[in-house]
């Protein structure tokens, strides 16, 4: 069973809670047992704080958006097996370990890969996504509410109320889109940033051997 923050803070007030009834309906105290009842009050305090902590790195998970579009997995079938396997497993991956409703990933102005809640429309990169690949900064848009620039991810999937942008080189991103505002994690960022390197040596080894791929501006990467 996992714990998250609000069941810490939970579990924490009710020890506190029990100590203090505990020592109000003590007769006799002795200086052991006001030490016993102090550090257990401590511990309580630790936990509640530990809850707080937690609730720092969660996601403010809101009601999941009605979205438009259709659940879809739609791929270039003129790019290798390699980069094909690679990633049909690190989109299931997402869409599956994280709350993203929709990916897209784009290469050389060519849509390589759509899955999950996606629009019909073709999309096409606008000045956040062309920023994220030239800075190779990952661009959060905790809520696409209040982003004036929103009108950009109409094609990929409208309404999506939250947006990562993940560079994978100068040519090629990740887009992924989430079922609420504010649903994804720095873990999540994390990870996937790691997994955009490793899509951005599995194309440079694939140039390398002269193996068909769009793109041609690749940087090998080392994990950290």
């Amino acid at each position: 069973m996992g714990f998250n923050g609000k069941s810490l803070i939970l579990i924490g007030a009710i020890l506190f809670i029990f100590q203090i009834a505990n020592f109000i309906s003590i007769e006799t105290i002795t200086p052991e047992l006001e030490r016993a009842q102090v550090l257990a009050a401590i511990a309580s305090l630790i936990i509640i704080l530990i809850g707080f902590l937690f609730k720092q790195f969660e996601p403010l998970v809101g009601e999941k958006a009605a979205l438009k579009g259709e659940n879809k997995f739609l791929f270039d079938r003129n790019m290798p097996d390699e980069v094909i396997d690679e990633l049909a497993w690190g989109s299931e991956a997402i869409l599956t370990s994280t709350a993203a409703a929709a990916i897209l990933i784009h290469n050389d102005g060519v849509n390589i890969l759509r899955r999950g809640m996606t629009s019909s429309n073709d999309f096409k990169p606008g000045e956040t996504c062309l920023r994220s690949i030239k800075d190779m900064k990952l661009i959060s848009l905790a809520n696409t509410k209040f982003y004036p620039g929103r009108d950009e991810f109409y094609n990929f999937c409208a309404d999506i109320p939250s947006i990562l942008v993940v560079p994978i080189n100068n040519k090629a991103f990740i887009l992924i889109g989430g079922w609420s505002a504010k649903c994804f994690t720095k873990s999540d960022e994390k990870w996937i940033n790691n997994w955009s390197k490793k899509i951005n040596n599995i194309f440079y080894f694939i140039c390398f051997f002269n193996k068909k791929l769009i793109s041609t501006s690749f940087e090998i990467n080392i994990f950290i």
